[in-house]
């Protein structure tokens, strides 16, 4: 090891490490900072690396070992611990509580109606079936979710029993929910339906692409001329129930039949070209399995609460009576989390719900911030009074601004003002559900801390604090999971659950 020292020459690059701090730098960012090639600063950072002198961490980032994984109480940077201590002390809280049970989306794949469509970003039925266990939802009670998503709550509920409210802005996710609660179907028309518009899309014409540049990519040519013959087939049926569980199943196979993955977020992946036939079969599967859950539930008719009232708008915008909710339940979008628009633009694309990249646009810019909404819509905004008085917050917003200040090069330098936004976007949504809830209801939230331009951002409980501004107690602090941040793959962050109780008065 003694000839993989650093010399005299390797001084400015690690000089530039040392300056990115617990941020981290690229290999590009180090060659335009030290006027290097990036194939010779490469070299070097392997040299460096096995020397130990300094580790490749996240997305290609480079640090210097001492700022390995989350920082001390020592540290001038406030790290998690910093932050959870606080609050628990603050509100008064034992925890952090062990959560008990799953709480990921992933075993919802084996369960009936849950498993029509596959979608990463939810929780699991079994942590929705007990929280609607412990407060006892029934019959006569309403359950709202702000966030819907894949509807995995109103499905629940409604199997209890309740009454339900999802409110979801994106077209497809509202889609997937009122599809899910289309319980009178016949299982035979579905699975009818569903052959003979195979028959019909082999020997028919396809329709035209959509609009998406990168269609002829995304797909082999034969599974590409499948599913346009699907598409245009689905176009032709008339509306009704057996038409909307075709276009849920015509949906769910898309990514399957594609070169696309997603894992959560939707992008390239090395696997099998798709075949023409593939598609057929798999819609024949996705549709053979709805048919096969219409079955289970039809004996169980009588004890199911109404379909879920679903609210296609912007839960920033949710309105609903004064005191008429007994439990909301929901995972809103994380602090600089996905682009759900991005995310699930192909199934949109396909089914005609947008129709061109302005439609998209349009759609993001309505919902919570992420780390991918234009730069207008950013330069637009002005910070409210709850953000900008949240010590917390401000501390977070001002570390993330020091930091990419600091750098030469870094992908969104109004990141800060990204963050403030998202807080913002929060607010309307924590005072609508305060507001919807009757006296001593509670509001339960699945939510997750985020590592981003070198600082922490404690969102969950962020969102804590901003609710028990707008009215409500934190009655208890789960932990559901560790996960790890997708920027520093050493930084390990958290899952939480968050109860909060509206005041009796």
């Amino acid at each position: 090891m003694q000839g993989l020292v650093a010399s005299t020459a390797d001084r400015p690059l690690l000089s530039a490490i040392e300056n990115a701090g617990l941020l981290g730098i690229t290999s590009k960012q180090l060659a335009s900072t030290t006027g290097r090639p990036v194939v010779e600063v490469e070299a070097t950072l392997r040299r460096l690396s096995q020397a130990q002198r300094v580790l490749r961490v996240g997305k290609g980032l480079w640090i210097l070992p001492r700022y390995k994984g989350q920082p001390g109480e020592e540290s001038d940077v406030r790290g998690p611990s910093w932050y959870l201590d606080r609050f628990l002390k603050g509100f008064e809280l034992p925890g952090p509580d062990p959560f008990q049970g799953e709480i990921q989306f992933n075993p919802n794949e084996e369960l009936p109606v849950h498993r029509w469509w596959p979608y990463v970003q939810g929780f699991s039925a079994e942590f929705v079936r007990r929280t609607c266990e412990a407060f006892d939802i029934g019959p006569g009670k309403v359950v709202l979710d702000p966030f819907a998503g894949s509807g995995t709550v109103s499905v629940e509920a409604r199997l209890r029993g309740a009454q339900t409210i999802a409110s979801e802005l994106m077209p497809v996710a509202a889609m997937v929910i009122r599809a899910k609660h289309l319980w009178t179907a016949a299982p035979s028309r579905v699975r009818s339906a569903a052959r003979k518009l195979v028959v019909r899309a082999r020997r028919g014409t396809p329709a035209p692409p959509p609009f998406l540049r990168e269609t002829s990519r995304q797909f082999a040519p034969g599974a590409l001329d499948s599913l346009l013959r699907m598409r245009a087939e689905l176009e032709r049926l008339p509306a009704g129930e057996v038409r909307s569980l075709l276009e849920l199943a015509f949906a769910g196979v898309l990514v399957a039949s594609s070169r696309l993955k997603r894992s959560p977020c939707l992008g390239y992946a090395r696997k099998p070209e798709v075949g023409a036939e593939t598609p057929y079969q798999r819609f024949l599967g996705m549709a053979e399995l709805i048919a096969t859950d219409l079955t289970w539930l039809k004996p169980q008719r009588g004890r199911f609460g109404p379909p879920a009232q679903v609210l296609e708008e912007n839960s920033k915008q949710l309105d609903l009576p004064e005191a008429s909710v007994d439990l909301a339940i929901t995972s809103p979008p994380y602090v600089n989390g996905m682009d759900y628009v991005m995310n699930y633009k192909l199934e949109m694309a396909w089914l005609g719900q947008v129709r061109s990249y302005e439609d998209l646009a349009r759609l993001k810019s309505d919902m919570v911030a992420c780390d991918n909404v234009s730069p207008s819509v950013i330069s637009a905004h002005e910070a409210g009074r709850w953000v900008k008085e949240d010590g917390w917050l401000s501390h977070a917003l001002g570390q993330i601004e020091e930091n990419i200040a600091s750098k030469t090069v870094y992908r969104r330098r109004d990141m800060a003002e990204i963050v403030a936004k998202y807080f913002d976007d929060l607010v309307p949504v924590i005072v609508a559900v305060h507001r919807a809830l009757r006296p001593g209801g509670k509001f339960v939230v699945v939510n997750g801390d985020s590592w981003m331009a070198g600082s922490y951002v404690p969102g969950d409980l962020l969102f804590g604090r901003l609710a028990v501004r707008a009215g409500f107690e934190v009655e208890k602090f789960e932990v559901a999971r560790v996960r790890r941040s997708g920027q520093r793959r050493d930084f390990l962050l958290r899952e939480s659950v968050l109860t909060l109780r509206k005041g009796a008065s």
